[in-house]
């Protein structure tokens, strides 16, 4: 009796999960957001459970709009996506990139690479600095690590929980362009 009260139990959460909206990640909109030029290259590595995933992260922003775009390091394109301030629109993913949730890896990427985005406006953030440490407070719960490095991020999300690498690639792509600062 006590297996199909447990079976019935976790086919009511997963209905309820499967039908529920994708909710969106706190601490991203920005009440301040400016247009800027703004470039940053980074291979990243994901290490999350068991699997790890490698990278190639360009961010580059012109006026309002920052766009994202993951590479495969082959050179495959994994996903394309735009920022303005107030949400993520996804442009392109590949087939098995298309349940994840683009805005909590876009808030998370921004806390630690984006000059600054910690002091835009958004609701319900505090941040709490050490020496090349921070802690990311949304809503009184912690929910990122960050830790710079020489060469090096290292960005822990505490509640799904992974681990994400960043290590800055000098930009090469525009070579009249000055270079921007790569610390946050």
């Amino acid at each position: 009796m006590q297996r199909i009260w447990l079976s019935l139990l976790c086919c009511s959460a997963l209905l309820l999960v499967g039908c529920q909206l994708t909710p969106h990640a706190q601490g991203l909109q920005s009440s301040h957001w400016t247009a800027q030029h703004y470039q940053r290259q980074d291979q990243v590595e994901v290490q999350w459970k068991d699997k790890s995933y490698s990278f190639l992260l360009y961010q580059q922003q012109q006026g309002q709009q920052l766009s994202l775009v993951g590479l495969g390091l082959t050179g495959q394109p994994l996903f394309a996506l735009q920022f303005d301030g107030q949400q993520v629109k996804v442009q392109q993913r590949i087939q098995q990139m298309r349940l994840l949730p683009f805005e909590f890896v876009v808030r998370d990427i921004l806390f630690a690479t984006y000059p600054n985005f910690s002091q835009l406006g958004q609701q319900a953030v505090s941040i709490e600095h050490s020496t090349n440490h921070q802690r990311v407070f949304i809503g009184g719960k912690s929910i990122l690590q960050i830790q710079q490095q020489e060469k090096l991020i290292e960005l822990d999300n505490l509640q799904v929980p992974y681990r994400m690498t960043l290590s800055p690639i000098e930009n090469t792509l525009n070579a009249d362009q000055p270079e921007q600062a790569v610390q946050p």
